[in-house]
């Protein structure tokens, strides 16, 4: 395979996208959660909306992904986010070309399925 030369472009929309398919793959991870300030109440996304729980951003030159996830109720909080840390990182890596990437994430609420 050649390489080319050139940059890579990606959206911060982009980014979201990938980040919230690869959540949603994660075991433990039930959806993508918005936060209603308002009310004070946590939404479970449909899938066609995850960017909505997904904040992208960058800090000294890394790219920071903010993941506000619902869980499912009795899973291990700690491995369910350090799994989705490593497949979100993963994702971004293999797909976006993007190697220096932070993934904090932001439990918002547990659900049984």
């Amino acid at each position: 395979m050649a390489t080319v030369a050139g940059t890579l472009k990606v959206s911060n929309d982009c980014i979201a996208d990938l980040a919230g398919y690869a959540a949603l793959e994660c075991y433990g991870v039930v959806g993508m959660a918005e936060i209603d300030d308002k009310a004070g109440i946590v939404h479970l996304l449909p899938t066609y909306r995850l960017r909505k729980g997904i904040d992208v951003g960058s800090e000294a030159g890394t790219v920071v992904v903010d993941l506000h996830v619902v869980v499912e109720q009795g899973v291990n909080m700690s491995s369910v986010s350090s799994n989705l840390q490593s497949s979100v990182k993963f994702i971004l890596g293999k797909i976006a070309e993007l190697d220096d990437v932070e993934v904090r994430v932001h439990i918002e609420g547990m659900r049984v399925r």
